[in-house]
């Protein structure tokens, strides 16, 4: 008997065989459940996915003499006659290839037809956008009103290519990408079925390299099962697919965020070398620059990581923002089209990947507010800690000057100022807390890349705040801000806020209203103070 590859041997015929398409699945059961089949449904979604198989088993279901969960028995009379290929209620048609107006009108002639066996007849049009405007045009009425026996079922990968006035005749199912974890089960129960070994690395690798389709899993997997008859391992992926393995990926992302462009350089002669495509390079690694952003900002996250790889993620994304990352990502992800067009691609892709590790001396807005959020956090953390921010000043060297020499030069253009007054009478100033402005400077940064703009632009307007201890107290003057903060979710993220900044469980933030005279009382000797300093422009308004 003639090899039957994976995705055909193992498409679904029953509804509870289909992944990752829930949503359809449930809409389309409940129909065949309660009657109410409609006569024109639009498939749509990436290749591989379920369409045509969902069509199949709809089509099946609805003429089913005793469906099972909304599913065809496939025992009945019905069932087992509409497995011919050659039954005549069941019509497939590949619009790619039969797409003219003549095609339509044999279809119009056909539909008229009654079923033979079931209860309806069914058309299946595949790839329907292929067909012309004018077989488009001939379609629709029959589309719109079809004998009550008739049931169409497009299928299509690129549905903005339809009409509206086909859309709109139509009752539209978008079907998703497969999840990772969805495709990795699927290849176990297919592996187990089969009697065939593997390693669950191997399969997640061939998840992953197939992208969100179902078809394109199985077909990978065709490959390696005949590379590797015996157990699947996840060298084997690596080397049928052309794929790199961790470590590579991690010198690259490393690399790349350190500005170290030998070591990238480097890497990529590694890959080259071993004749690997890179294109499928630039897949993983960009890949991999996604996985690291979410482990970076999702603690949860499920990456497929092993527990050893996943500390050396966490790792390198604590030790670089957020920006840094999406620009990788950004730069790897418009390569790809770069690469498909050019007659070198070594030498195109070399360049951009050079171009993401100088990433640090791009001068555009983006780079620079970047790289000012990383310099102000480190100051105002340093100034509450305490410790200094190591800062290495690199040395210019410059031409000496005898002693002598510079201290008459000085002594000549220099101006006696001992003494001088600069503001006749200037009152001298009240003494500020700086610790307390840095820490509220940190603060607003913080919640500025949160993206909470309401929290934001409302604190950022306060400057009655006091700082005793550990606690910051904002004195809220104004109806405005009073609502704001009167949320607890809101004074949470504050706090929280703060806490992650300063690095500092400890700290905490209160909100005090102060728009009736509540909030802080001001001691009697700052009373006198301010009113030694403004005189009688200050009123007293202590009672």
């Amino acid at each position: 008997m003639a090899y039957v590859s994976l995705y055909r041997k193992y498409r679904p015929s029953t509804w509870d065989k289909v992944i990752g398409q829930n949503h359809i699945v449930t809409t389309l059961i409940n129909q065949i459940k309660t009657g109410t089949v409609g006569h024109a449904y639009l498939f749509t979604g990436t290749r591989g996915t379920g369409k045509t198989s969902s069509a199949k088993i709809f089509a099946r279901a609805v003429n089913c003499l005793n469906p099972v969960n909304g599913s065809p028995c496939g025992k009945c009379e019905v069932c087992q006659s509409l497995k011919n290929n050659n039954n005549v209620d069941i019509i497939e048609m590949d619009a790619a290839s039969n797409n003219g107006v003549d095609e339509i009108r044999d279809l119009k002639e056909s539909v008229q037809f009654q079923p033979s066996v079931g209860k309806y007849r069914v058309y299946i049009i595949d790839e329907v956008h292929m067909l012309s405007t004018s077989a488009f045009n001939a379609l629709l009425k029959t589309l719109e009103e079809p004998p009550h026996h008739v049931i169409f079922i497009l299928a299509t990968t690129e549905v903005h290519k339809l009409p509206q006035t086909i859309l709109s005749r139509c009752m539209r199912f978008d079907f998703r990408l497969v999840s990772q974890d969805e495709l990795v089960n699927l290849l176990k129960e297919i592996f187990d079925d089969m009697g065939y070994g593997y390693e669950v690395a191997a399969l997640e690798q061939l998840a992953i390299h197939g992208e969100g389709s179902v078809r394109d899993t199985l077909s990978l997997a065709d490959m390696c099962i005949s590379y590797a008859p015996e157990k699947l391992t996840y060298e084997d992926v690596l080397e049928v697919l052309g794929a790199s393995d961790f470590d590579t990926l991690y010198s690259l992302a490393n690399g790349i965020l350190s500005g170290d462009v030998p070591t990238v350089i480097a890497e990529a002669e590694k890959v080259y070398a071993k004749g690997k495509g890179l294109t499928t390079l630039n897949k993983e690694l960009a890949e991999f620059f996604r996985k690291l952003i979410t482990v970076k900002n999702v603690p949860q996250y499920n990456s497929g990581f092993t527990a050893s790889e996943l500390e050396a993620v966490k790792n390198l994304g604590a030790e670089h923002d957020n920006y840094a990352i999406a620009r990788v990502m950004d730069i790897l992800s418009t390569c790809e089209s770069t690469l498909r067009f050019t007659t070198q691609p070594r030498i195109v892709y070399e360049a951009i990947l050079v171009k993401a590790t100088e990433l640090k001396t791009e001068f555009s807005n983006e780079a620079l507010v970047s790289r000012i959020n990383e310099l102000e956090k480190l100051v105002r953390r340093a100034a509450l800690t305490g410790i200094a921010p190591q800062m290495v000043i690199p040395q210019t060297p410059v031409n000496s000057v005898p002693k002598a020499k510079l201290a008459d030069t000085i002594a000549k253009y220099s101006t006696k100022v001992e003494g001088a007054k600069v503001f006749e009478d200037a009152p001298k100033a009240p003494k500020v807390d700086e610790r307390a402005k840095m820490l509220v400077g940190l603060l607003l940064t913080s919640l500025r890349e949160k993206g909470d703009t309401v929290v934001y632009s409302a604190l950022s307007r306060q400057n009655n705040y006091v700082l005793e201890g550990k606690t910051l107290s904002f004195n809220l003057a104004d109806n405005a801000s009073i609502t704001v903060f009167d949320n607890a979710e809101r004074k949470t993220l504050v706090s929280t806020t703060l806490k992650e900044a300063t690095a500092d469980d400890d700290y905490e933030v209160e909100f005090v209203n102060a728009a009736n005279g509540a909030g802080r009382k001001i001691k009697d000797e700052d009373r006198k103070k301010l009113l030694d300093l403004f005189g009688s422009n200050l009123e007293d308004r202590k009672k």
